[in-house]
């Protein structure tokens, strides 16, 4: 199918988005209409009848688009739908797809984020229809087809999801590459396999019930655990013209990115409530302390519960600005303005701004500018401002009473570097391994009692690559560890990553 022959339907009440997205699609020789909201986009639709692929955005006037994706499908079952939103939630992206959507396209977007997910799901749509075709025109039985798999094979095995057919013997008779990769047991060179050889029992009764006699048979979709990954399966019955059921078709798709995100969503909300909640409980004991009067009039006393109490507000604040900053990240919405700064002052005025709380815990903490500190940067300086704080925060809190931070600046002709280094309590190669990763946390039993959210290294990794810079960590149980930071010299930036 040629680009000038393909019609797609673009369905969003953002008129900028729809000019866009037909700008792009345009552009490839796609033929494009547009609709502000989903009844418009029904119409359409309708009256169109060649529609292959549709954009849909989740929120709309009038009719929202999981709506609209199921009354799409219930027209066209081949259609190919892309959800596009801004909007990403687990449960609204795993509804979207068992209501139909081939894929997801979070806003915003580049040209080639758009363009790629649309041929694959046109690669994709001309498979199915070219299968479908052929099973229509293929011997009745499943295992005859099977013995002629290789007119058919190619088609199969270009699909990512795992597929698996059985006959009215159960025995399997078909299954792609992606199928043999998540179970094992397919990947024997044995031209059937018993069912009960499958190697998952939710998939093998799923498939039982799919071969049983059904008066009104349709497709079963479950999740389905295998290994350390998470499938959807969807399980239907072949039936004869005659109605009698012949095999079962199972059709598995990989979704342990959806849970794992589900997963992350879960920690993050436990953790986050449990950060929020020590500082919320100490600052109310402090406030509840002063204006209960315990103080007996004392105002150094009163100034030093309400001085603890702003320090448990500025720990709150500074928690949710690293929420904030990560989501800005992620949804592109951050804007760094870069200019040439050096980093020493920043540098000193952060190891000022911890002085106190260094001395609280009766820690070290000192600044060493080495040969070339005052080397120019490329960089935005409150982006600085928070990699460096987030630095020497992390040091204090995993170093233990009378130990030292040390932050050393130096720079070459080719990058300006920055190290925090401490003498904490280290970390093992698979905690060094996973620092970086988002909502990650150390446990053990000197870590256990650190407050933290797990993203503080996960932003500082962000901006400084945003900065065309990289970060390296050194670090072993029980002998600290060393944050460096390398920013190209600004005469530099653009010639090399």
């Amino acid at each position: 199918m040629g680009n000038e022959t393909t019609r797609i339907l673009v369905v969003d009440d953002e008129p900028g988005m729809r000019e866009g997205c037909s700008k792009i699609l345009g552009a490839e020789g796609y033929a494009v209409d547009t609709a502000p909201d989903g009844f418009t986009a029904l119409e359409l639709f309708t009256q169109r009848g060649d529609i292959a692929v549709a954009l849909v955005d989740l929120k709309m006037p009038r009719m929202g688009g999981l709506d609209l994706i199921e009354r799409l499908k219930a027209l066209d079952e081949e259609v190919v739908i892309f959800v596009i939103t801004a909007y990403a939630a687990i449960d609204t992206a795993v509804e979207a797809t068992r209501r139909g959507a081939y894929g997801y396209i979070p806003k915003p977007f580049t040209p080639d984020e758009l363009l790629l997910p649309v041929r694959n799901g046109l690669e994709r749509r001309a498979l199915n229809i070219e299968a479908k075709r052929l099973r229509e025109e293929r011997e009745r039985r499943l295992l005859e087809v099977a013995v002629e798999r290789s007119k058919c094979s190619t088609i199969i095995s270009c699909m990512t999801d795992g597929v698996i057919v059985v006959n009215r013997d159960r025995q399997i008779v078909l299954r792609n590459g992606a199928a043999a990769r998540m179970l094992p047991a397919l990947a024997e060179p044995n031209f059937s396999i018993p069912l009960d050889r499958l190697g998952c029992e939710e998939l093998q009764a799923l498939m039982n019930e799919a071969l049983d006699p059904h008066d009104t048979p349709g497709i079963a979709s479950r999740e389905v655990k295998m290994g350390k990954n998470v499938y959807m399966a969807n399980v239907s019955p072949v039936l004869e013209p005659n109605g009698e059921t012949s095999g079962a078709v199972a059709v598995m798709r990989d979704i342990s990115a959806l849970k794992q995100l589900e997963t992350a969503k879960s920690m993050f909300i436990s953790m986050v409530a449990h950060e929020v909640k020590s500082p919320l409980a100490a600052i109310e004991g402090q406030l509840n302390a002063v204006l209960g009067g315990v103080s007996k009039d004392d105002p150094e006393y009163e100034r030093s519960v309400l001085e603890r109490a702003l320090l448990r507000a500025r720990t709150l604040r500074n928690m949710v600005n690293d929420l904030l900053n990560l989501t800005a990240l992620e949804t592109g919405h951050f804007t760094i303005r870069r200019s040439r700064i050096t980093l020493k002052n920043i540098i000193e005025q952060a190891v000022e701004n911890f002085r106190e709380k260094a001395e609280e815990k009766d820690i070290r903490l000192s600044v060493e500018c080495l040969e070339g500190s005052d080397a120019s940067v490329l960089a935005d300086a409150d982006s600085m401002g928070i990699v460096i704080t987030n630095l020497i925060d992390n040091a204090i809190k995993y170093t233990p009473a009378q130990g030292n931070v040390c932050v050393t600046i130096a720079g070459n002709p080719m990058y300006v570097n920055v190290s925090v280094k401490d003498d904490g309590i280290g970390m093992s190669p698979e905690e060094k391994e996973h620092v970086f990763d988002e909502f990650y946390r150390a446990k053990n039993k000197f870590s256990i009692h650190i407050p933290g959210t797990g993203l503080g290294l996960t932003l500082v990794k962000r901006l400084v690559e945003l900065h065309e810079g990289r970060i390296v960590v050194e670090s072993a149980p029980g002998k600290g560890s060393v944050f460096t930071v390398s920013l190209p010299v600004a005469d530099n930036v653009g010639m090399f990553h």
